[in-house]
């Protein structure tokens, strides 16, 4: 009994708040509260502070520049031609006599000249002078010891002038080999040999070439 009852009541109630919904509904849309609609403009800051636009700048006026007027060239003076001097005319001179020598006077004897006799000791020579220059050369011969010990090998052609006073002149190197060591044994055997050099009645301008080979 008692759960008829309490079905009855959930249905009443289920009708009644089915009636009364659109009622609700209705009075809460007429009763929503008037908004009033602000209509916000916007404002810019150039309607309320109005800048004015700036001037334009007039250009600086240009200097106006000085016309110098045009000068005339200045003339040129030319210099008057001085008057060349009349050459004085040459006052003649009497010339004095020249002097004359005596007949009998002799002039001074003309000095003898030196005479030299020249030779190439290039091979065995027959004279016997050139012979025993020839053999103290080769006895005065030596091989440099550090140009041996290099395999220096060369041909000096030495030439000097031995006077007929035993004075050894003007030695000198005509034709140089390529090792200095052999060029400076050329010059120090020469200078040994002139010692035992023989006298000769005339000066004698000899070329002889001196040989460096490793035998």
């Amino acid at each position: 009994m008692t759960r008829v009852l309490e079905s009855s009541k959930i249905q009443s109630f289920c009708l009644t708040s089915m009636l009364f919904i659109p009622f609700i509904w209705f009075g809460l849309n007429i009763l929503k509260p008037i908004v009033p609609s602000i209509s916000t403009q916007s404002i810019s800051l150039n309607q309320i502070i109005q800048i004015p636009a700036p001037k334009p700048v007039e250009p600086a006026p240009k200097p106006i520049e000085k016309i110098e007027p045009i000068q005339k060239p200045k003339e040129i003076i030319k210099p008057k031609p001085t008057p060349k001097p009349i050459p004085a005319k040459p006052v003649p001179t009497k010339a004095k006599p020249a002097k004359t020598t005596p007949i009998n006077s002799q002039p001074a004897p003309a000095q003898q000249t030196q005479q030299i006799e020249s030779f190439n000791i290039s091979s065995a020579t027959n004279h016997p002078v050139l012979a025993a220059i020839k053999s103290a050369i080769n006895k005065n011969h030596i091989y440099p010891r550090a140009a041996k010990r290099l395999k220096q090998q060369g041909e000096v052609l030495v030439e000097f002038i031995w006077t007929k006073d035993m004075e050894l002149k003007s030695l000198k190197i005509l034709k140089a080999s390529k090792h200095k060591a052999l060029n400076d044994a050329a010059i120090a055997t020469i200078t040994a040999a002139a010692k035992s050099f023989p006298k000769h009645d005339k000066t004698m301008q000899i070329q002889i070439p001196l040989v460096y080979k490793i035998n």
